[in-house]
């Protein structure tokens, strides 16, 4: 891959991956309820799918998954369901304990947080379209696809996992001015992950 190809295909991942989606809310989500450091085990549950979804575009899986309506349904309703638990969890969650030096009591193992990150980003099926339609972009034919993809993969996964812990940091920032709001953070990130399940329930294979 040249070099000018590579830096356009970069600057296209910055845009696309800095937009907040179900992924970034639940980074925050964790951000705020287990600290930044914790959550660096959802962003790397986060691009764990994210990679084997691009994985699966290279070998040309994706191609099939984006002309399926039924394997696109059962993927967007795994992400529906998963994102409708996690919200609800979040919501009936009690406020964490924080020390003297604003510090968050930790309850839950970083094996579970990996595994939430990996969940909410397997559940969305618009990644593996997603990535169908953007690869092919920056792709030389006339060059090895497996090396053009060793360098694609890394990179789109790279600034994922960035910009998850870019908005990580920056509500923990948040949340050092409002610890006294913890319930009402769980509330509102609880209902946040559920009004994110129900976008995805409305939203259509096409949009």
């Amino acid at each position: 891959m040249d070099i000018h190809v590579w830096f356009t295909y970069l600057l296209a991942c910055i845009v696309l991956t800095m937009t907040p989606g179900p992924s970034i809310l639940l980074g925050v989500v964790h951000s705020l309820s287990y600290g930044a450091k914790n959550t660096v085990f959802t962003a790397l549950g986060d691009i764990s799918a994210n990679f084997i979804q691009m994985v699966l575009v290279a070998v040309g899986l994706g191609v099939v998954i984006s002309t399926s309506e039924i394997a696109f349904q059962i993927i967007k309703w795994f992400g529906v369901i998963t994102l409708l638990y996690m919200g609800i969890k979040m919501i009936k969650s009690k406020p964490k304990k924080i020390d003297k030096n604003g510090n968050i009591s930790i309850n839950i193992s970083r094996k579970k947080l990996f595994i939430k990150g990996f969940l909410v980003a397997a559940g969305n099926p618009k990644a593996i379209v997603f990535f169908t339609a953007f690869f092919p972009q920056f792709i030389d034919l006339d060059k090895s696809l497996f090396t053009q993809m060793a360098i694609m993969c890394p990179t789109m996964a790279l600034m994922d996992f960035s910009f998850v812990m870019f908005y990580a940091l920056s509500a923990t920032k948040f949340l050092n001015k409002f610890e006294k709001n913890i319930a009402n953070i769980n509330k509102v990130g609880g209902g946040a992950l559920i009004g994110a399940s129900g976008f995805l329930a409305i939203s259509s294979k096409h949009n």
